[in-house]
């Protein structure tokens, strides 16, 4: 299975993050940040030069699983987000 990360996950990082930035420097961010999944989905795309966020986005492997509580959703214990 790929390395992936959420979206939400990956935009923590990449916010403030100045461009153009390299993948080390954002696998740098990351790790700062502490989010070790997002470290390994940065570690698999290109190492070339990124000149945006969005082209991040475009190359990391991402999953559309976020957690509730990262999408600011509530849960109610039954699984379902509240309303």
């Amino acid at each position: 299975m790929a390395a992936s990360t959420t979206r939400s996950r990956l935009d923590a990082v990449l916010n403030g993050q100045s461009f153009p930035a390299d993948r080390d420097t954002l696998v740098v961010a990351a790790e700062q940040a502490g989010d070790e999944q997002t470290v390994r989905a940065i570690r698999a795309i290109p190492p070339v030069e990124y000149g945006s966020a969005s082209e991040v986005v475009a190359s990391v492997s991402l999953t559309e699983n976020d957690h509730p509580a990262e999408r600011g959703d509530t849960d109610d214990g039954t699984g379902r987000p509240a309303n």
